[in-house]
């Protein structure tokens, strides 16, 4: 009997588990196994190195320069976390239930002769619920992969350095033109000899 291929739309799915857990820093075994247990298809190290290698020239078909490659890869490793902490500030933002329980608990309940629970002290159940507004340190979350992806984009404005001499402890002063003049002229006479 021959082994069950996948059909073209399992390829897909498979290389989009490819490269989440590529991203997340997983081994091409650990990938292999989880996609594995998922589908009930053997999946060796070499499928998943296919995958891989396909999902990585999707991420190169718009770059232009090699290191584009890897800023692609970490852009997508970037929407990855930045989803994740969406659905997680989301869910710190749904109604919180608490169950308070308040009053004695008997270990052995007393009864009557006849095995009719006898008056004890009883537990006393509520549930408490109310809004949240959701936790700001996913907020801060992103806004600082935000604030990277930007920066991995270019897209922030040009930050203004002060120059300085190569100790980097004063500032940066220019030559007269006769000290430049001078200058030249020793670097040419170097040149000659």
């Amino acid at each position: 009997m021959a082994k069950p291929r996948r059909t073209p739309d399992q390829v897909i799915k498979d290389q989009a588990v490819v490269a989440e857990m590529y991203l997340k820093g997983f081994t091409m075994a650990a990938i292999a196994t989880a996609l594995e247990a998922e589908n009930g298809i053997k999946y060796s190290v070499n499928m998943v190195n296919y995958d891989l290698r396909e999902v990585r020239k999707r991420w190169r078909s718009s770059a232009v320069r090699d290191f584009d490659a890897h800023r692609e890869e970490q852009l997508a490793r970037l929407d990855l976390l930045e989803a994740k902490a969406w659905r997680e500030f989301e869910r710190s933002c749904e109604d919180y239930h608490k169950r308070i329980e308040q009053g004695e608990k008997l270990v052995t309940p007393e009864v009557s002769e006849d095995d009719e629970p006898l008056d004890a002290p009883t537990k006393l159940v509520r549930t408490e619920t109310g809004g949240q507004t959701g936790d700001p340190r996913y907020m801060n979350v992103i806004l600082n992969i935000v604030e990277r992806r930007c920066k991995l984009l270019g897209l922030d404005a040009p930050t203004k350095v002060a120059p300085t001499n190569p100790e980097g402890d004063k500032p940066y002063q220019s030559m007269s033109e006769s000290e430049m003049d001078n200058r030249i002229a020793e670097l040419l006479q170097k040149l000659e000899k």
